[in-house]
């Protein structure tokens, strides 16, 4: 990976970071930019990435970025694995003392 393919991938994670406290109102390319430290080109850059990635979408009402429904999703899937294994932990715990 070259050095610029990095920096485009640590601005993009930068900019989904930012783009996830935009999540009710929806940011503007220039909102974006001033958070996430970078230009509107940039911007431009990374979201069109993460709208191919199904990870962001554009209002067409608005102009305005939001998180997507199937990055939001990645939410969840955390919180089910965490799930998975505190009933492990609990079935193991159960195991142990009988109770």
């Amino acid at each position: 990976m070259s050095a610029d393919d990095r920096n485009l991938t640590l601005r993009t994670l930068d900019v989904l970071e930012v783009l996830c406290g935009y999540a009710a109102s929806g940011a503007t390319n220039s909102e974006l930019a001033a958070a996430a430290k970078t230009t509107p080109p940039n911007i431009t850059k990374v979201m069109a990435q993460l709208i191919a990635k199904g990870w962001a979408r554009k209002s067409e009402e608005n102009g305005r970025f939001f998180p997507a429904p199937a990055f939001t999703r990645l939410t969840f899937r955390v919180t089910a694995d965490l799930d998975r294994l505190q009933t492990r932990l609990d079935d193991q715990r159960r195991a142990f003392t009988g109770a």
